[in-house]
């Protein structure tokens, strides 16, 4: 866990000199968490490829290096959105007072599209890996359930009535496959709590479409080439046809990192 708290923590912003021109300074910061972000996809590679590991510290761990990574997405975005209003103040001259108000609405304007644009890429990001998520461990659920009845089948073809074979089958009705039912429980339970996040986080799309400001030449939404969200939409909530075509556009990145989802997550990444 050491390894993970030591790259976790994303430091601030680079100290630089008066004489360091802004914009490098603003690149090798993004660099910097690229980098870091790049670390921590590699960290999640390894801790899924480690099979001597606990199934439930694996997946915290795993949820940790998640919250790091989205925490330098957070960093990226302040970045870019200081530097876009660097420059919409470093382009305005000594305009009149009429010119001033106008500047200054437009600019506010501005900042305030740029925010909603930040805002629906961060949602769209974490919609795309909830539902990625939420496929993989119901993937997780039928494995297990493929597990269970294998086992139960070979344990009561039992054509000789061998006591031992009872006994075995008895035994692991009391403790492997109840504790994998259990397993599917917990994970069934966190599907339906990723659901729901799924669920809030498509209302807060709809919201942001119809109050967000519309600025010329702002940047857009992400395109989508999946319509998993929308799927997942219509089969957890019964949402809105409305609702489900803002979560078909949602671009859903695949999640580093696919081993057996234990339960005990948490959803709020």
């Amino acid at each position: 866990m050491s390894a993970i708290s030591s790259i976790s923590k994303s430091p601030g912003p680079i100290q630089t000199n008066g004489n360091q021109n802004p914009a490098k300074s603003r690149d090798k910061e993004v660099q910097s968490l690229n980098n870091q972000k790049a670390k921590l996809s590699e960290q999640i590679e390894a801790v899924n490829s480690n099979e001597k590991l606990d199934q439930k510290i694996k997946q915290e761990r795993i949820q940790a290096l998640r919250t790091s990574i989205q925490e330098i997405d957070a960093q990226i975005a302040q970045i870019q959105i200081e530097e876009m209003q660097e420059k919409i103040n470093t382009s305005q001259s000594k305009p009149s007072e009429t010119q001033k108000h106008e500047a200054a609405t437009e600019t506010n304007n501005t900042a305030d599209s740029m925010n909603a644009v930040v805002k629906n890429h961060t949602t769209y990001d974490r919609l795309g890996k909830l539902v990625g998520l939420s496929k993989h461990m119901e993937g997780s659920i039928k494995l297990l359930d493929t597990e269970i009845k294998k086992e139960e089948n070979w344990l009561s073809d039992n054509p000789h009535q061998d006591s031992g074979r009872s006994l075995m089958l008895e035994n692991a009705e009391q403790t492997v496959l109840k504790s994998k039912r259990e397993q599917i429980q917990d994970i069934k339970a966190t599907v339906r709590g990723i659901d729901n996040k799924i669920d809030e986080l498509v209302s807060d799309l709809n919201d942001n479409k119809d109050t967000s400001p519309q600025v010329k030449n702002a940047p857009a939404s992400p395109d989508s080439e999946d319509t998993g969200v929308k799927d997942k939409s219509s089969k957890s909530k019964n949402k809105s046809d409305t609702t489900e075509v803002q979560a078909s556009n949602v671009k859903t990145n695949s999640i580093t990192g696919a081993g057996t989802v234990p339960p005990s997550i948490d959803v709020r990444v």
